[in-house]
């Protein structure tokens, strides 16, 4: 028993090895992104560098408050997150394979499964221009979705930082009070409408059509437009 364990952490170790031979880049787009408790927890103090960067795929709010990347060719949508590069990163790769609870020698095991793919950077040198850039990226199997999809929550802006980041207010107010002071400032705040409510046709347009809608809402048919697409891309796997 314990020859075999020793023998599955050779051969764990050697692949890792191997993984990062073919890129030493990750793209985190979650907790693991800077200033979060996991950055916080596994990272800091041990990244070469952090950069913005973007990619391909859909992302989804899990139930257990975390997001979940899955990606699809010809996906349209684009996820932001941080590129990043570490001092040692075979040991990143083992911390945080552990912490992602992904196995690469048990797929069907794992809870995300660690993809190297394209990711869009800033170039360190011009930060106006872009550059395409390999990394691994711990992307969420599409088959651990609800069958309904109703328990994840479809993040249609690709920006989970965004997502979790919403404005808190100090002390409740009647929800009338907060609706005529959105209406009078200049900048008026984008209304998060529950997605189910755009597949349905009945509700959305009774949504669409309401005055929180009209006023508040800057692009009331993308989240619709993006589940629509997001539906579509899983009937044709």
């Amino acid at each position: 028993m314990v020859e075999k364990r020793n023998n599955r952490i050779k051969v764990l170790a050697e692949m890792r090895k191997a993984a990062v031979a073919e890129t030493n880049c990750f793209f985190f787009y979650g907790s693991l992104m800077k200033r979060y408790r996991n950055f916080n927890r596994f990272l800091k103090r041990k990244t070469l560098s952090i950069r913005p960067a973007y990619c391909q795929g859909f992302l989804y709010h899990l139930p257990i408050g975390f997001p979940g990347l899955i990606p699809f060719e010809g996906c349209q949508d684009l996820v932001v997150g941080e590129l990043m590069t570490f001092r040692h990163p075979e040991k990143i790769m083992k911390i945080i394979d552990r912490l992602e609870g992904f196995y690469p020698d048990n797929l069907q095991k794992s809870a995300y499964i660690r993809v190297k793919l394209p990711v869009i950077v800033e170039k360190a040198e011009s930060p106006d221009d872009f550059k395409e850039q390999d990394a691994w990226v711990y992307t969420y199997p599409w088959d651990h979705l609800s069958l309904e999809h109703q328990k994840e929550f479809f993040i249609s802006c690709g920006n989970w930082k965004l997502f979790c980041e919403q404005p808190r207010i100090k002390k409740p107010r009647r929800i009338s009070n907060l609706f005529r002071k959105m209406r009078r400032s200049p900048n008026r705040q984008q209304v998060h409408i529950e997605p189910g409510f755009c597949m349905d046709e009945e509700m959305h347009e009774l949504w669409s059509s309401s005055i929180a809608c009209k006023l508040l809402c800057k692009n009331r048919e993308l989240c619709r437009a993006n589940r629509r697409k997001q539906i579509n891309n899983l009937h044709q796997l």
